[in-house]
């Protein structure tokens, strides 16, 4: 009879430990044990990928890791990785370095049929080398009411950065912010020249000849807070991110025949001998869900690609100063970066604007 109970407890225990060991997670994930090394921004930009895509991954068994710098700081560390193992598996990057990855052969294809979520984004924006995670829309800030006050008509076209009333007030981007290309561009064409010819952009910057010349967003945003700035070059999401202190409006200024304003564009790619091509696409994928596609813009100011989580932020009024459809996309620029020659950029600018 103790014998009898004693392997019925037993029976029970065992199929109890059993039971526990398939519900418990971190049993079953289908990445159990993979770490997985993203090259990508710090800050807030990190926090945001760590809660709608890192813990995801967590979940599944997974761990990411960082490596945190701008595209510039991780495209070095690239370069002198070299012949080696790369240094991330993934990394977020912009448009302007695109061409530079694919020269170097740093990128493998990604297998866009493992991404459920590929079908949200326009086609323009993903091909096997790459996959667009976010945009900012670039153009011209400027703070309503310190216009109203001095009797400024709100400006149109960069060239109205340059009006007398402005001395002192206007900062533009510096060859060195992320805003710079899109800036010179923007300002190239309206002066008639090109991607290949910024010769009346400099000459506009000249005349313009702003307070100062920005080098990151939070630099900015506390001039224009302290009323030190009152009209920038620069993206949209600053309006967002100083709502509530500084009443902000968006002019997208033209650029070519039927588009206005300036693309700066966000992407993903996969690293050639980075292992474990599933749990990368899978990571990828995560970036375009549309709880994080949403956050992309709540709580990070740039603008989403994901065709839903871009209908439900139509919907909101706070956001009416964006462009938030495929359609309205298409109205922006997109910078030739074919055409771009960075280093000549630099020097142009270092003998024109900075002496």
């Amino acid at each position: 009879m103790k014998a009898a109970l004693t392997a019925k407890c037993f029976a029970l225990a065992l199929a109890f430990v059993t039971s526990w060991l398939f519900v418990t997670p971190g049993h079953s994930g289908q990445f159990d044990g993979m770490t997985v090394r993203i090259g990508t921004f710090g800050g807030k930009w990190r926090d945001i990928v760590d809660v709608n895509v890192a813990k995801a991954f967590a979940k599944e068994g997974g761990k990411i890791e960082y490596v945190l710098g701008q595209p510039a700081n991780n495209m070095a560390k690239l370069i002198a990785a070299r012949g080696q193992e790369p240094p991330f598996d993934i990394l977020e990057t912009m448009d302007n370095f695109l061409p530079q990855l694919a020269a170097g052969g740093f990128t493998d294809k990604i297998n866009l049929g493992g991404l459920s979520n590929i079908a949200q984004l326009d086609k323009s924006m993903y091909d096997g080398d790459k996959v667009m995670i976010w945009i900012t829309q670039e153009g011209i800030i400027y703070n309503k009411a310190k216009f109203a006050e001095a009797g400024i008509a709100a400006p149109k076209r960069f060239a109205d950065l340059a009006d007398p009333k402005l001395k002192g007030k206007v900062s533009l981007p510096d060859i060195s912010a992320g805003g710079a290309i899109p800036a010179i561009v923007g300002m190239a064409y309206e002066g008639g020249g090109s991607e290949a010819d910024i010769v009346p952009a400099l000459d506009m910057v000249k005349r313009i000849a702003p307070a100062s010349f920005w080098s990151s967003s939070s630099n900015l945003q506390t001039q224009l807070a302290n009323g030190d700035v009152w009209a920038a070059a620069a993206q949209a999401g600053n309006v967002q991110r100083l709502r509530g202190k500084v009443d902000l409006e968006m002019v997208f200024a033209p650029v070519t025949k039927g588009q206005s304003g300036v693309l700066k564009q966000g992407y993903l790619v996969k690293m050639k001998g980075a292992k474990n091509a599933k749990a990368l696409e899978w990571i990828i994928d995560q970036f375009l869900t549309e709880t994080m596609q949403i956050a992309v813009l709540t709580e990070g100011g740039q603008v989403p690609v994901h065709k839903g989580a871009l209908a439900k932020l139509q919907k909101d009024p706070q956001y009416s100063f964006l462009r938030l459809s495929a359609e309205e996309f298409a109205k922006m620029y997109s910078v030739d970066f074919s055409k771009v020659n960075e280093a000549a950029y630099v020097q142009r600018w270092n003998r024109t604007i900075s002496r």
